[in-house]
């Protein structure tokens, strides 16, 4: 599944929501945001062909021969937050934001949060150690980050990275050192074991209904719930690669097309919140702040 990799709306009203059902789901204790559920739904903003699942399948490696088709489903997931009134946190590469700076203005001018996606999109446990210090270095130095969303306890995965700090699996936000928290992707209980929920192409092979219900338990627990999306997904008329394996053109392109409408009616029903704001609410904040 592809994994977010990046360092204030109406809460949806949770009164009437069914259970999900058997399975009790924990509290986040220590880690529970205070205040009224928060729903976030954030969106890393890459074209098609920048996303892991199709890499190994491309063309060319020179994206600016590949079709763009990033500001056309980055301005529809804009849409569809504009018809509820929810405002999300939008991790943008840097590529795309040199190339297409007025999209990233209107994402600024609409309210959202503008976060990091990293400049290009590659993966960290892939770059010489050199290059790797270097990236971390410059993001420091010049931007002051106090939270980062990358973390996926799930050890299942091929892809998902780990960090040395202890954090459990249902502590939505943790401090990892002194202002500096981070946010890991949201899992769900299904008896006895932690089934990721977060997003990505989780939200495109689970039914809707059950997906839903999933979420209204998890914000009834904890309070908080951490999305992420991106463009590519809403994407139906994209054109799929040939001889992909089996198991990445799942994750690729599965589901697509009933996302624009459970897209809209997820945060039509649970709002959205910017990570920014949703953490400064529950009494964190960045020590760089005022």
């Amino acid at each position: 599944m592809e994994k977010p990799t990046k360092t204030d709306a109406r809460p949806g009203a949770l009164n009437g929501i069914p259970d999900a059902g058997p399975g009790k789901e924990p509290s986040a204790r220590g880690g529970q945001p205070a205040g009224l559920p928060r729903f976030l739904a954030t969106f890393d903003i890459e074209d098609w062909f920048h996303a892991e699942n199709v890499r190994s399948s491309l063309p060319t490696a020179d994206w600016d021969e590949l079709e763009a088709r990033v500001e056309r489903n980055a301005h529809e997931v804009l849409d569809i937050l504009a018809e509820v009134g929810a405002r999300s946190t939008f991790f943008v590469l840097g590529w795309i934001a040199r190339k297409y700076p007025g999209l990233v203005r209107r994402i600024v001018d609409e309210g959202h949060e503008v976060a990091s996606h990293t400049d290009r999109h590659l993966r960290l446990d892939m770059l010489p150690s050199f290059e790797l210090a270097r990236d971390l270095a410059d993001c420091l130095a010049s931007a002051g980050y106090w939270y980062d969303s990358s973390l996926f306890s799930f050890k299942a995965h091929d892809r998902y990275g780990r960090i040395s700090a202890p954090v459990k699996p249902d502590d939505p936000v943790v401090e990892v050192r002194p202002g500096l928290f981070e946010l890991q992707m949201t899992q769900v209980r299904v008896g006895p074991i932690a089934v990721p929920w977060s997003g990505g192409a989780y939200f495109r092979l689970i039914p809707y209904p059950v997906y839903r219900r999933g979420v209204a338990r998890k914000l009834q627990a904890t309070g908080w719930f951490m999305f992420y999306f991106h463009p590519w997904e809403l994407d139906a008329e994209e054109k799929r690669l040939p001889r992909m394996p089996r198991s990445l053109k799942l994750r690729a392109y599965a589901g697509r097309g009933r996302m624009r409408k459970d897209l809209r009616r997820l945060v039509r029903e649970f709002g959205s919140s910017r990570i920014d704001e949703a953490l400064v609410s529950s009494g964190r904040t960045s020590q760089t702040a005022g």
